[in-house]
C-alpha cells in the first residue's frame, strides 16, 4: 500500500512538472472554494492600547517590523489584552473585513470539536480507530495501525505514512490512511501529517452523526459570534478537518480567547477546562525544537500556545499577560519558527517591561497603521519639521505614479501566445483547489474613458484585468466554478533597454498566494510574460518530496536527477512566455 500511495504521490508531482495535467486526478472534481455569504463577526470590545498596559511605541515597533521581514508578507494582524481589541492593522488591499484560508490553523478548530465530543463523554481518547471504524480494518491494516488510538492522531504520533499530498490521488481517504504503511509505534515520535487530522474529523462525524461545521455551530461558532465560516469536504463529504477552512480573523482569535479563559465564554462553560489543560500541554516535540499538544504547538514553560497553519497563520496566546495575537500572511514558511515568531516574541517581551509612553506615541502608532501596504516596508515616522517641509512639497509636486510613456498606446494590441500550462490562479491555490488550467491563450489590451483594460484568455475564458496604478482595483476570478475575489495593481517602468515593463500583482483576497505578472514589451512585436507567486510552490515541492522513499524516487526518471527536478519546478513556478501579435506563430 506504502508503494501505491508514494507512486500516486510522484505521480501527481511528474503530472505537475512536465504539464501534463489533463487527467491529473483518477476521478472527477467539483469546486472547494467556498463563496461567503456576507454574515460579519460579531466584534470584540475595543479599547487604547494605554488601557491594556500596552505601550503604543511596542505596537508601532510591531507593525513596522512585520511589514520590513524578508518573505514575510502579511496580509492582517490583530492584538487583543484583556479580552479587548487593542490594535489592529492590515496591509492594503487586504483586510480583516474579509475571511481568509487558515491552512493548518483548523486543526485547532478540529481538536477543539474532538474536545467538546470527550465532554459530552461519546468519545474515548484511548479508543482505537479500528473500533471505531470496523469496516475499514481489513487484511490489509497492520498491527501498528490497529493500535491506533484517538489520543494518537491528537499528538500528531500515528506513524501513517499516508499524507495530504497522497490524497489528491485517492478517494477514500480513510481506507487509504489505515491500509497505509506505519513507520513506528503509534505514540512513541511525532510526525506532523495533517491526515491525523482528517481521521478526527471522520471521528467526530461517526461519534455525533453530524460533520464538523455542523456540530460546532451551536456548540461553538454561534455563541463566539462568528460570521461566515466554511470547511471544504473530502470526496466522502466528510470536512478535511486539517485545512481548507475559511474564517475571519477575529473569529479565529475568539478561539484563542476561549482557551484563554479556560474554556469559559460570557459566563458558560463551552469547552471543559479540564481538556484545556490537556490540549495545550507537550507530549511531543519535533527535531526542530517546537512542542505539540492536541492539535496544538505547545511550550513546555506554559510561556505561550498557538494555533498556526503555513505560510503565517497564527493565533498566538500568552496566559501570563491575557494577550492573544492573531496573524493572516502569505510568508514563505511552512511551520511556526519564523521571522514572524520572532517578531511576537519581541513584542511580548516589551509589553513584559514596558517603556515610558511618548506624548507622540499614539499619533506614531495611528500613522503607521493607516499606511500599511503589502509588500512595502513602513518606515520611521518622523514628525520633524523637515519632514513636514518635505511633506508638503510632495503634495505640490507630487512624483509621478503612473505609466512612465503613453501606455494608451498598447490599446489596440492583440498578443497570442503558444500552448502552455500558465495561469492567473498561483499553482499553489490551484492544486488546493483540483483547478488545473490549459493556460494562457492571448492578451487583447483595450481602453473605456478612464483607463486601459487587460483581457486575459485562458482555457476559453476572459477575464478582464483593470489597468490601475495609484490604487488596486477589485476583481472577481471564476475558475472552474471556484470564485476567488482579487484586487490589482499595476506599476509601469522602462528597462535598462527602454522597454515597457509592466508589473501586474493579484493579491488573492481570501488566501496566502499572490500572483505577479511582468509584461516587457519588445520590438518586433513581441510581448514576454513573466509567472512569478508569492509564496512560491517550491517550499510545499520540498516537502512533498522529502517525505517519499528513496527507492519509490529512483523508479520515476524525473526523480533520479534532483538538479533537473527542481530545475522543473522553477520552470513551472516562473514560467517565461514569448507572445506576438502574429497568432500563425505561436502554433
Amino acid at each position: 500500500m506504502e508503494l501505491k500511495n508514494s507512486f500516486k504521490t510522484l505521480n501527481y508531482m511528474r503530472k505537475i512538472l512536465t504539464s501534463d495535467t489533463e487527467h491529473i486526478l483518477p476521478f472527477p472534481t467539483k469546486p472547494q472554494k467556498p463563496i461567503p455569504q456576507g454574515k460579519s463577526p460579531l466584534p470584540l470590545p475595543r479599547c487604547t492600547p494605554q488601557q491594556a498596559d500596552i505601550p503604543p511605541a511596542a505596537l508601532d515597533s510591531f507593525f513596522k517590523c512585520l511589514s520590513s521581514l524578508p518573505n514575510g508578507w502579511p496580509h492582517s494582524c490583530i492584538v487583543v489584552r484583556y479580552g479587548k481589541v487593542v490594535c489592529e492593522g492590515s496591509w492594503a488591499p487586504y483586510s480583516t473585513s474579509r475571511w481568509h484560508v487558515t491552512h493548518s490553523l483548523c486543526k485547532s478548530f478540529t481538536s477543539t470539536a474532538i474536545g467538546m465530543l470527550w465532554d459530552e463523554g461519546k468519545v474515548d481518547l484511548d479508543e482505537k480507530i479500528c473500533s471505531i471504524f470496523p469496516e475499514k480494518c481489513n487484511l490489509m491494516v497492520s498491527r501498528r495501525a490497529r493500535n491506533l488510538t484517538v489520543r494518537h492522531l491528537l499528538t500528531m504520533s500515528s506513524g501513517s505514512t499516508f499524507r495530504e499530498a497522497g490524497a489528491v490521488a485517492e478517494c477514500d481517504w480513510l481506507r487509504a490512511f489505515l491500509e497505509s504503511e506505519f513507520e513506528f509505534e503509534p505514540g512513541t515520535q511525532m510526525d506532523y501529517n495533517s491526515m491525523n487530522t482528517y481521521v478526527l474529523s471522520a471521528v467526530l462525524k461517526k461519534k455525533s452523526g453530524c460533520g464538523l461545521m455542523e456540530y460546532l455551530q451551536p456548540r461553538l461558532f454561534e455563541p463566539l459570534g462568528f460570521g461566515d465560516v466554511a470547511w471544504e469536504k473530502c470526496p466522502n463529504g466528510i470536512e478535511k478537518g486539517g485545512w481548507g477552512m475559511y474564517v475571519y480573523l477575529e473569529d479565529a482569535v475568539k478561539l484563542g480567547l476561549l482557551y484563554l479563559s479556560q474554556g469559559m465564554w460570557n459566563g458558560q462553560q463551552l469547552l471543559s477546562k479540564e481538556w484545556v489543560d490537556q490540549a495545550t500541554t507537550s507530549y511531543m516535540k519535533r527535531e526542530s525544537g517546537e512542542e505539540y499538544g492536541y492539535q496544538i504547538w505547545t511550550d513546555a514553560q506554559k510561556q505561550f500556545f498557538m494555533f498556526n497553519g503555513m505560510f503565517g497563520q497564527y493565533v498566538i496566546v500568552c496566559p501570563s499577560l491575557e494577550l492573544v495575537i492573531g496573524i493572516n500572511a502569505g510568508a514563505g514558511n511552512l511551520f511556526t519558527y519564523s521571522s514572524t515568531f520572532d517578531a511576537v516574541k519581541r513584542l511580548i517581551e516589551q509589553i513584559r517591561t514596558p517603556a515610558p509612553i511618548g506624548s507622540r506615541d499614539s499619533k506614531i502608532l495611528a500613522h503607521t497603521l493607516s499606511t500599511l501596504r503589502y509588500g512595502t516596508p513602513v518606515f520611521s515616522t518622523d514628525f520633524s519639521k523637515e519632514n513636514i517641509l518635505s511633506s508638503l512639497f510632495q503634495r505640490f509636486f507630487p512624483m509621478s505614479s503612473s505609466s512612465p510613456i503613453d501606455i494608451k498606446s498598447l490599446s489596440p494590441s492583440t498578443f497570442y501566445f503558444p500552448p502552455n500550462q500558465a495561469s492567473l490562479l498561483p499553482l499553489i491555490p490551484s492544486c488546493m483547489n483540483d483547478w488545473y488550467s490549459s493556460g494562457i491563450e492571448k492578451i487583447v489590451f483595450s481602453q473605456d474613458e478612464s483607463h486601459l483594460i487587460l483581457h486575459w484568455t485562458e482555457a476559453k475564458r476572459v477575464y478582464d484585468l483593470p489597468i490601475h496604478f495609484k490604487s488596486p482595483q477589485i476583481c472577481t476570478f471564476d475558475f472552474g466554478g471556484n470564485i476567488f475575489e482579487a484586487a490589482v495593481l499595476c506599476k509601469a517602468v522602462l528597462n535598462e533597454d527602454d522597454e515597457l515593463v509592466l508589473k501586474i500583482t493579484i493579491n488573492y483576497l481570501e488566501l496566502s498566494s499572490t500572483r505577479i505578472l511582468k509584461l516587457t514589451f519588445q520590438k518586433g512585436n513581441l510581448l514576454t510574460l513573466r509567472f512569478e507567486e508569492t509564496p512560491g510552490i517550491r517550499l510545499v515541492f520540498q516537502m512533498m518530496e522529502k517525505n517519499v522513499p528513496a527507492s519509490v524516487k529512483a523508479k520515476i526518471d524525473l526523480f533520479r536527477d534532483m538538479d533537473y527536478l527542481w530545475y522543473r519546478v522553477d520552470k513551472v513556478c516562473t514560467p517565461a512566455l514569448i507572445g506576438t501579435t502574429d497568432q500563425h506563430k505561436t502554433n
